[in-house]
Formats: C-alpha cells, sequence, structure tokens
C-alpha cells in the first residue's frame, strides 16, 4: 500500500527512522496492529531489514525486556516490539518500560497500547514516547482505511461505507480485520466490488452485530425483538459500551435514510423520531439523567417503539 493508505491518525508517524515507543490507547488501543503493519510495509519498500517480535504477558515473565531491548540483531537494523496490553502487564513491567524510556536502544521500537484510558495516559507522557488516543470515529475510520487499500492492491473496490460497516461488523481491532479482509479478497476473486451483503455473508461478527440487528428491529418496530437485544447486550456491557451503542445505531439509521444497501427502509417522519430518541438518549447518558444507562436505553427505546 502507498502513504495515502496509512491511516491519518498516525500518518505523522511514519517517516524514515522509527520512533523509539509509540502508545495508542482508549478507542483506539485496537489499531497498534495497523501501525505495526504500516511500518513494516515502510521499512520493507525501503530495502531495510527489520524484525517483528509480538509478546505476550508471559514473555515479559520469561525474558528480561530490557536486556533484550538494548541487544542489538546482527540480522536487522530495525526491530519492532509489540508489547500486550498494559493492562495486561505487571507494575514492574510498566515501570520498566518508563525507565527505558529515559535512554532507549536506537534499533528497537517498542509499539504499546492500552483499554484503560488514565492508565495508558500516565505511561504517555513517558519521554521518547509518541502517543495519541484516537475517537472510536477515528479507530473505525483507520481500519476502514486500510481495508479500502488493501482490496485495491488485490484489484477489487470497497467502498468508504462498506469499509467503515466491515470495521464496526469486525470490531475495532486491526488483527481480525486483516483476516476478514483476506478471507473478502478470497471470496470476491474475479470481481469488480466487494459489498456489504459480502462482509455479512463471509465475515465473523465480532463486533457491533447486536447493535445492527437491534436497529433493525427498531426500525421495523419490531419491540420484543428490539428489547431482547439490548437486554443481551447490557449483560456484559458497561457505561462506555452504551456511547458506542447509541453511536452504532446512529450510524445504522443515517445509513438506511441515504440508500446504502440496507435491507431496511425508513420513512422520513419515522427517521425522524428515532433520531430525537437517540439524541435524547446521548444527552441523558451524558448526564441528564439519574437513571442507569440501560435503564435510560429501555425506557426510550420503548415509546420509540410504542
Amino acid at each position: 500500500m502507498n502513504d495515502a493508505s496509512v491511516p491519518p491518525v498516525f500518518r505523522a508517524w511514519i517517516g524514515k527512522v522509527p520512533a523509539p515507543a509509540y502508545l495508542l490507547y482508549g478507542d483506539g488501543a485496537g489499531l497498534a496492529g495497523c501501525l505495526v503493519d504500516a511500518w513494516e510495509r515502510r521499512l520493507r519498500a525501503g530495502g531495510v531489514r527489520f524484525e517483528t517480535h509480538h509478546w505476550t504477558p508471559a514473555d515479559l515473565d520469561r525474558e528480561s525486556p530490557v536486556t533484550v531491548w538494548r541487544s542489538p540483531s546482527f540480522f536487522a537494523r530495525v526491530r519492532i516490539f509489540v508489547l500486550p496490553d498494559l493492562t495486561e502487564m505487571k507494575k514492574v513491567h510498566r515501570d520498566a518500560i518508563r525507565d527505558y524510556l529515559e535512554a532507549p536502544e536506537p534499533s528497537a521500537t517498542l509499539v504499546l497500547h492500552g483499554t484503560d484510558f488514565r492508565q495508558a495516559q500516565g505511561l504517555s507522557r513517558a519521554p521518547n514516547l509518541l502517543s495519541a488516543a484516537p475517537r472510536e470515529q477515528q479507530a473505525v475510520d483507520s481500519l476502514a482505511e486500510y481495508a479500502i487499500g488493501a482490496v485495491r492492491e488485490a484489484g477489487v473496490s470497497l467502498s468508504r461505507e462498506s469499509a467503515s460497516f466491515l470495521a464496526r461488523w469486525v470490531g475495532v481491532s486491526f488483527e481480525p480485520l486483516a483476516a476478514e479482509v483476506g478471507k473478502l479478497i478470497a471470496y470476491a476473486r474475479g470481481r469488480k466490488e466487494i459489498v456489504e451483503e459480502d462482509i455479512r455473508a463471509v465475515c465473523v461478527s465480532r463486533g457491533e452485530v447486536d447493535p445492527f440487528r437491534m436497529a433493525e428491529a427498531l426500525v421495523r418496530k419490531d419491540g420484543p425483538a428490539c428489547i431482547a437485544l439490548l437486554r443481551r447486550f447490557a449483560v456484559t456491557a458497561d457505561a462506555d459500551d452504551y456511547h458506542r451503542l447509541n453511536g452504532a445505531l446512529s450510524w445504522y439509521l443515517r445509513s438506511c435514510i441515504q440508500g446504502r444497501g440496507r435491507s431496511v427502509t425508513v420513512a422520513p417522519g419515522r427517521a425522524a423520531v428515532l433520531f430525537r430518541t437517540l439524541s435524547r438518549i446521548d444527552r441523558e447518558l451524558k448526564g441528564e439523567s439519574r437513571l442507569s444507562p440501560g435503564q435510560v436505553f429501555e425506557i426510550r427505546l420503548l415509546l420509540a417503539l410504542s
């Protein structure tokens, strides 16, 4: 892929020489693999020999991390170490990373990610480290950018809307999305375009599948199905998940209105009612209600379904 296909969120990071460390956190934690892929392509195109090492928490316990990072390779000019989620690391390892970055080894690059925003934000102030905390839509757009570039290389087209659907369907994480892109390319061999129906048919639904089904039920006014899906979602959801759910419902509804190949159509009047409902939910989730997020959603959706 060319430079234009590198997600804008970290395009400024991809230059001649990798930084000592990168950190992606918050909603953008799942983009760490996308950053590694971008650097690997850049180094390969420049004829630079490199090694990529994916470490687990067990590897951190088994190895002497700092010793490994400070030991240059005879075979590679650049060594990329992809580390586990900061929340999975012991404090001693997080502290060791911070201390190491005071004087890092030039040939080693650490790629870090953290799903715990506050914990990662604390590490983001470490020296010799570039960090970013993309919002959810930025993460979706970044993965969509990667998918569009990957299928273009294979001689197939993928619209931005279908690519965004793919990211939300698979989940906002690079590794599962890259695997599903490979399956889509093989499935679409000999065709000119990959569309949403192909994604639904081929790709494993690891992402917001229930919110999409919930949106379909909401548009159809299928109350029992919509509320059943909401309650299933609520079993494992936290407060942030409800904000993502509201965003997914809004995104799906806009797509229906714009006629982007969805199986469900919605009349303008019905769409206006649903958008007002989702806007009200958004305000109440942000503090206008003393109810729990699950209660807010169920009450507002029941009113919209009545």
